[in-house]
């Protein structure tokens, strides 16, 4: 949907918010924020989006921490592009998602949430990824997700340990979500935390063929097995750039790190 170009200055007792937003958390704006400082000194830069509704309030659809930080600042207006037509729940929430995920300071709880939700309309991770602009490994990534017992969802959303170390640990646990020891996998996620990609590989092998070893020790081997060897391995910009993409979306420290574990795919799917 086309955002109109034309705004106007509204009211902010007449704008109500719903769960249409795609960010649901981290929306608390404090008085010293830097939002509430540049709102201060140059004004509001990009106006909110709304919908006029016919009880003559507006629906917000996009910059919820925007007008949280008008109401810190006491304004009685706020500028906003006004949407006048109607505006089903999916759509609400695909133009908030997608605003959201250009300006790439999404949580990524909200992330997953947002594309279970559209995979409920779609049934597809390629439409998924291809409505929303993102790699269909992540839209994967967030779907398995809802296999994890809600207790690790919540451990992740405290960022206690990254979402792909939680599926991690359920693939060490044989993917049963149905059966599995919630403490178990929890310990197992936090030891991931501490591995290498190759040393989360190693692991979760070293985890399937002896099950009763507890994770500290099933660590400790796989650190062991996963020593690595250098090569002088020259690659292309544009080989560089995937590898750069890849680490950024699994999250990885190092190019080296992405590096391995691209190789390691690789070798995996040549079955060598």
């Amino acid at each position: 949907m086309k955002i109109p170009s034309v705004s106007e200055d509204i009211p902010l007792d007449k704008i109500v918010l719903d769960t249409s937003q795609a960010r649901q958390r981290d929306t608390t704006v404090e008085p010293d924020d830097d939002l509430v400082r540049n709102i201060r000194k140059h004004g509001l830069i990009s106006p909110i989006v709304v919908r006029r509704l016919e009880s003559g309030q507006y629906q917000l659809l996009i910059g919820q921490r925007r007008f949280r930080a008008h109401e810190v600042l006491k304004l009685p207006t706020i500028r906003a592009h006004v949407v006048d037509q109607y505006i089903n729940e999916y759509d609400a929430k695909m133009i908030s998602l997608v605003e959201n995920v250009a300006r790439k300071d999404m949580k990524k709880a909200d992330l997953m949430d947002a594309v279970q939700f559209f995979m409920e309309r779609y049934h597809s991770t390629l439409v998924v990824a291809e409505e929303l602009g993102l790699h269909p490994n992540t839209v994967r990534k967030y779907i398995h997700a809802a296999r994890l017992p809600e207790e690790i969802l919540a451990d992740v959303r405290k960022n206690e340990y990254k979402l792909g170390n939680a599926l991690k640990a359920l693939q060490a646990l044989g993917n049963d979500e149905t059966s599995v020891d919630v403490s178990m996998l929890r310990e197992i996620a936090l030891e991931m935390e501490k591995l290498s990609p190759q040393g989360k590989k190693k692991f979760i092998e070293i985890k399937k063929r002896e099950p009763e070893s507890p994770p500290s020790v099933v660590a400790t081997k796989a650190k062991q097995r996963a020593e690595t060897h250098k090569i002088d391995l020259r690659v292309t910009d544009d080989q560089l750039e995937r590898i750069g993409a890849y680490k950024k979306r699994e999250e990885i420290t190092r190019d080296e790190d992405a590096a391995s574990e691209l190789v390691d795919l690789g070798l995996d799917a040549a079955d060598v």
